[in-house]
């Protein structure tokens, strides 16, 4: 973790606008979106030279009984992480959306 926030903060310039490591790191990006890093998880591991987009829902065990009703496949149910209440769904093409809802 200490070693990406380096680089998003210094090489790429991007201001750290939440760090609660190790948890995870937020940086700030442009019209008020946010780029959070956090370590792998057993639910949360990401291949060098993929990617997971994720977003933040208010109520992510609403949002994925919502997805399922909807007949949107949903890879993993809503589990505790360190950051949060998290769930992975798919988009329209099979990838993995992650959703979540922050801890407090």
């Amino acid at each position: 973790m200490a070693r990406s926030c380096n680089f998003y903060r210094d090489v790429l310039g991007l201001e750290v606008t939440d760090d609660r490591s190790p948890a995870w790191i937020e940086f700030g990006i442009a019209g008020g979106a946010v780029l959070r890093l956090h370590p792998k998880s057993e639910l949360l591991t990401v291949r060098p030279g993929s990617l997971q987009l994720g977003f933040t829902v208010e109520n992510v065990d609403g949002f994925v009984a919502g997805c399922a009703a909807q007949g949107i496949p949903v890879f993993e149910d809503p589990c505790e992480e360190p950051s949060g209440r998290v769930a992975v769904i798919s988009d329209p093409d099979g990838y993995p959306i992650q959703v979540g809802t922050l801890a407090r």
